[in-house]
């Protein structure tokens, strides 16, 4: 494969999940799940089933750890996630989704599905 056609298999790739993304974060939105950005779908992802550190959730996304906390504290008050004692670590705080936080999650995957089978 010659640097033109990898790079516009690339493009095609990205625009395929770039509207992928997007028709998720509309059916979510749709289904009244208000306030919802994609970065909380790819930060729910990382949080389901156990939940995790904002260190953990900082390196899935590939922020800074500020930037993963700011995003922590606003799906706490969106009342998405909450924050629990670490059974592991005294000194740790465990990020993870609250019911509401779930159905958004289930409804995000309808959406995929939905979108797939097309």
């Amino acid at each position: 494969m010659q640097n033109s056609e990898a790079m516009a298999l690339s493009a095609a790739l990205l625009a395929a999940a770039g509207g992928l993304t997007q028709r998720i974060n509309e059916g979510v939105l749709a289904r009244g799940f208000e306030g919802v950005r994609p970065a909380h779908g790819f930060a729910f992802a990382r949080l389901a089933p156990d939940g995790a550190t904002v260190t953990d959730l900082a390196a899935h996304l590939g922020v800074t750890k500020q930037a993963a906390s700011q995003l922590v504290d606003e799906m706490v008050r969106k009342g998405y996630v909450e924050r629990r004692p670490h059974p592991g670590d005294a000194r740790a705080r465990l990020v993870v989704l609250t019911e509401r936080g779930w159905g958004c999650a289930r409804a995000a995957e309808e959406v995929a599905a939905e979108a797939v089978r097309e």
